[in-house]
């Protein structure tokens, strides 16, 4: 944990431990059938971004995941509504693990 996450509190609400996350999993989470709201080449962006993000062992947390979310969002490539909907589907896949 950084020094400024001691004295400020943490950015995120989401948890930072890594789980297993496959390549083929991601592209499912984040597919359209899951999230309504994307069209193929903001999936495709996301997809990728998650996968380059990943650890070499394929670990990820959600709060990982949030941040190339928010970076995503920044960037207008994907809007508030298709972050929300993607952490949706991630939380619920994560509580599952």
């Amino acid at each position: 944990m950084s020094i400024l996450s001691l004295l400020f509190g943490s950015s995120s609400k989401y948890p930072q431990t890594e789980k297993q996350l496959s390549i083929d999993k991601i592209k499912e989470l984040v597919s359209q059938t899951k999230v309504k709201t994307l069209n193929h080449l903001e999936e495709t962006l996301v997809e990728k971004a998650i996968i380059e993000r990943r650890r070499g062992d394929g670990r990820i947390s959600l709060r990982q995941i949030d941040e190339v979310l928010t970076r995503l969002k920044k960037q207008n490539k994907i809007s508030k509504i298709d972050k929300g909907n993607l952490m949706s589907v991630f939380v619920k896949y994560y509580s599952k693990l």
